[in-house]
């Protein structure tokens, strides 16, 4: 068979634009989607199981004798199936080609695969659009400004104004939105990055006071409770693995994963020592004290990406067992980093790992995307017993107690959970979530504990990006979709955590599955960022609106406000009522109450997303005006989200929006992409003046003479 296989969609079978995908043999794959003159090109490496699963499936329909052909298969949607060329019906695997598509160009989407079948390559990030606000340095009128490849810096607003500091194009920061604010008699201003990195300075004396580092894409997870406190762990394929109170956010430190990043997390007690161990892309296992920082053993021995770990506590002793795409099983001994044993008997990836009790004495349960669970003695490293489940993938492995006895759970492609005898034999149980219109989604994760009553629970984690939590085959919890499809789970007393394919980490309290804080950052650029009273607002690609303190940093709230990224942000009142409003990707515009983070009203069907957003006052109602992608300012109430009025301006979209009563009249200004300026009197929705710019409007102010416009390269009056 041939070692490439291509695919492609296009016209009627993709609207959106044109599908393009190659996969060899080894696993790398590359997707590029066209629509319009607009190109994404994503690449990743795939788990070796896919092109099997593929190519033997198209051994079947191959030309010629016995299947198998000599040149590399390229698959085509035609009008009522897919063919081989033009000729030959493939069967349903360019379904599988068709979501792993999906998976690459929309990560936040639900996902119809196991997410351990898809390694994403890094994406560079894309050329920032220059960003500007308006605010006051120590008392006087003043602007920021980020422009790509020089950095961001602060100036006086006039027309030629002196520079109050900043960056230059080396800082290591790629600066994506920048906001000016006023907290506590301190004059604030923030930087937001395209690593999802947010930073906020005294304006006045350039102090850092806080800020949050990027690219942190926390896909796993591990949490436990030390000297009687809640704590979670973090990490993803770059950065640090994180340690965080969860009752508050509060972070804890910092575990140098040396570039590495994380691939799989556990935490274990040995010895008196809590210990973290983290594994990576590179096969190498870390283990640190927790409480001190300090890596204890570095574990070398897999030749390729773990991706389960499993901890069994003797004592003063643990042992440490660790599989991966290497199709190996490891034993460790914690107290001394020394390797006990290896197990080989799987023929594809490792998946799960879990301790459990047979007659007595210690085992090692493991399944594999071969499809099968396997036994293992620990003390003589040797293997028990094994057996096939029926051909699904197999993606997640814990131990529960079902009955009197302890069972091993399972988790599948299919989103089931299967309950097995460590001794073998047909499944015990099966427990299913009832599969959503667009079909069954994958189980990518599962974590059991005990509760302080014994009550055994049994969390999963599923690629529509649900959580959900199992007590005896009853769905006790189940959490709505935030952050993209979950790729790990843990459970201390009472907390339950989540990390996202996306990197996203979610974090909530077992009793009614309220979501606490995290202390993570955007997983993707800062799109949009607002000071408020006392806050700071920030909006991101990956379609979350985080608010801090904006004076510490502390979390307030987290909101899953728009999937496909947030565009436009502002902060406003209903009378006494603190009010935030949103814009995005997905073309609507959402109100939130600021305080509770309690969702309001929703405006949808907007020609296309929304750069621009401000509070306003309209016949005596606090009303939301957004500047349109079509050219046109438009009002909504903010009660309930009705129309209100629309001022018309030109054909190009608005890009930045002001709003200030002047002499007891209320007036709006908005800048657009084609670098004109209007003027509108709010009320009788009169446009007032128009002026033509030598420079983009990224930032517009009212002053009593006239208006302050930033655009790149500083400041002019109009």
């Amino acid at each position: 068979m041939s070692d490439l296989l291509e695919f492609s969609v296009g016209g009627e079978q993709l609207p959106g634009g044109r599908l393009e995908l190659s996969l060899d043999q080894a696993g790398a794959l590359q997707v590029r989607h066209r629509a319009g003159a607009a190109e994404v090109v994503r690449t990743a490496t795939v788990d070796p199981a896919v092109p099997a699963r593929v190519l033997n499936a198209l051994r079947s329909t191959a030309p010629g004798a016995g299947g198998g052909a000599a040149e590399a298969r390229r698959l085509v949607a035609g009008e009522l199936a897919w063919a081989d060329g033009t000729e030959t019906p493939v069967p349903g695997i360019a379904r599988l080609l068709e979501a792993l598509a999906g998976q690459l160009i929309q990560p936040q989407l639900p996902a119809q695969l196991p997410g351990i079948l898809v390694q994403l390559d890094a994406v560079d990030p894309a050329e920032a659009a220059p960003a500007a606000a308006i605010g006051t340095v120590a008392g006087k009128p003043a602007y920021a400004l980020a422009e790509a490849g020089r950095g961001f810096g602060l100036g006086e607003l006039v027309t030629g104004g002196a520079s109050l500091g900043g960056s230059d194009a080396d800082a290591g920061l790629l600066p994506s939105a920048v906001a000016l604010g006023r907290v506590g008699g301190r004059d604030l201003f923030a930087v937001g990055a395209q690593d999802g990195a947010v930073q906020v300075w005294d304006a006045a004396t350039g102090a850092l006071l806080h800020g949050t580092s990027g690219g942190e894409g926390a896909q796993v997870v591990a949490a436990a409770v030390v000297d009687g406190v809640p704590l979670a762990f973090s990490g993803g394929r770059d950065g640090e693995v994180r340690a965080w109170r969860a009752e508050d956010g509060k972070g804890l430190g910092l575990l140098a994963v040396n570039g590495r990043g994380a691939s799989a997390l556990v935490h274990a007690h040995c010895a008196g020592l809590d210990l973290v161990a983290a594994a990576g892309g590179d096969g190498t296992i870390r283990v640190w004290d927790a409480a001190a920082g300090a890596r204890l053993h570095l574990l070398v021995g897999h030749t390729d990406r773990v991706t389960s770990l499993a901890v069994l506590s003797l004592g003063d002793q643990a042992v440490l067992a660790s599989g991966g795409v290497d199709r190996e099983i490891r034993l460790w001994d914690l107290a001394t980093g020394q390797p006990l044993a290896v197990l080989a008997g799987h023929s594809a990836t490792v998946t799960g790992l879990a301790f459990a009790e047979l007659a007595g004495e210690p085992v090692l349960a493991s399944c594999s995307l071969d499809g099968t669970v396997r036994t293992w003695d620990v003390y003589q490293g040797t293997g028990l017993d094994g057996w096939a489940t029926g051909g699904a993938w197999l993606t997640a492995l814990a131990v529960v107690r079902h009955g009197d006895r302890p069972a091993l759970a399972v988790g599948d492609e299919r989103g089931r959970i299967r309950l097995f005898d460590p001794a073998g034999g047909p499944a015990l149980a099966t427990w299913e979530p009832t599969a959503p219109a667009t079909g069954p989604r994958p189980l990518n994760a599962l974590a059991a504990s005990r509760t302080s009553d014994g009550a055994e629970l049994l969390a999963a984690g599923y690629g529509d990006g649900t959580l959900r939590v199992w007590q005896d085959g009853l769905e006790l919890l189940q959490s709505a979709p935030d952050g993209g499809a979950v790729s790990s789970v843990a459970l201390a007393e009472g907390l339950l955590v989540c990390g996202t394919v996306t990197g996203a980490v979610r974090c909530h309290r077992l009793v009614d599955g309220a979501p606490l804080s995290v202390p993570t950052p955007h997983t993707g650029p800062v799109t949009c960022l607002t000071i408020g009273e006392s806050t700071l607002v920030t909006g991101g690609a990956d379609g979350v609106v985080r608010i801090r303190g904006a004076l510490d940093g502390a979390p307030v709230l987290r909101l899953a406000a728009h999937q496909q990224g947030v565009t436009a942000l502002a902060l406003g009142q209903a009378g006494p009522r603190p009010l935030l409003a949103t814009a995005g990707g997905d073309r609507t515009v959402r109100i939130w109450d600021a305080v509770s983070g309690e969702p309001g009203p929703v405006v949808s069907g907007l020609a296309g997303p929304v750069a621009a957003l401000a509070f306003a006052s309209h016949g005596g109602r606090p009303v939301l005006l957004a500047g349109t992608a079509e050219g046109t300012v438009r009002a909504w109430d903010t009660q309930d989200g009705a129309p209100v009025t629309e001022l018309a301006g030109g054909a190009s979209g608005v890009r930045t929006l002001v709003c200030q009563e002047m002499d007891g009249e209320a007036l709006v200004a908005a800048g657009d992409g084609q670098d004109t300026v209007r003027l509108w009197h709010l009320g009788s929705g009169t446009l007032l003046n128009e002026a033509p710019l030598d420079r983009a409007p990224l930032a517009i102010s009212f002053t009593e003479t006239g208006l302050f416009v930033v655009g790149p390269g500083g400041a002019v009056t109009l």
